[in-house]
Order: C-alpha cells, then sequence, then structure tokens
C-alpha cells in the first residue's frame, strides 16, 4: 500500500526556496531518523527526522511531520540545517 502525503503551503515554500526534492522529503518524513517528537502538536503529534538527500550531492533534511489517525503524513515543514544552529551530526540544537 502506499502511503498518503499532504504539504502545507509552508512546506511547499520552503522546499523551493531550499531545492529540495519532493521524493527526498516523502523518504525522508517516512524512513528517516526521528530525532525529536513533539506530543502536544495539534491535531496530531508531530515530529522532526533527519535524512539524506539522495541525488549526486548528499546533504542533510529535516522534514516536521505528522502521521493522522488514518497514518497518512503531513509535511509541515522542510529545510537543510543549518551548520550553526545543529551539530556535525545534524541532530542536536546547539545552545
Amino acid at each position: 500500500m502506499k502511503r498518503k502525503f499532504f504539504f502545507t503551503e509552508h512546506a511547499l515554500d520552503e522546499m523551493d526556496n531550499d531545492n529540495l526534492e519532493m521524493e527526498d522529503i516523502m523518504s525522508v518524513a517516512e524512513n528517516g531518523e526521528t530525532i525529536e517528537t513533539y506530543d502536544n502538536d495539534k491535531p496530531f503529534p508531530s515530529y522532526l527526522n533527519l535524512g539524506w538527500a539522495k541525488g549526486n550531492v548528499k546533504y542533510p533534511i529535516h522534514v516536521v511531520a505528522a502521521r493522522d489517525n488514518e497514518e497518512r503524513i503531513h509535511i509541515i515543514t522542510t529545510y537543510k540545517p543549518n551548520i550553526f544552529r545543529w551539530d556535525a551530526t545534524f541532530k542536536i540544537r546547539k545552545k
């Protein structure tokens, strides 16, 4: 069964700003490493996943997403993490 994805307007804008590929975003949202969870988010708890672009140039991608009651994935935002705000693994925020 192929999972359904929904993208916020903000996520689409950020993907465009960072030249991110939809296939990479969907892969990270579904299979990336969860590095933060936001259990109190509404209408569904959300999570921040880390993954890597699959193209010729490998770079990290962060995706904030949520799964609804029917296991559909809602992409809230996505971006290339900034080395000034994240550690070298892109998993821990700098203070």
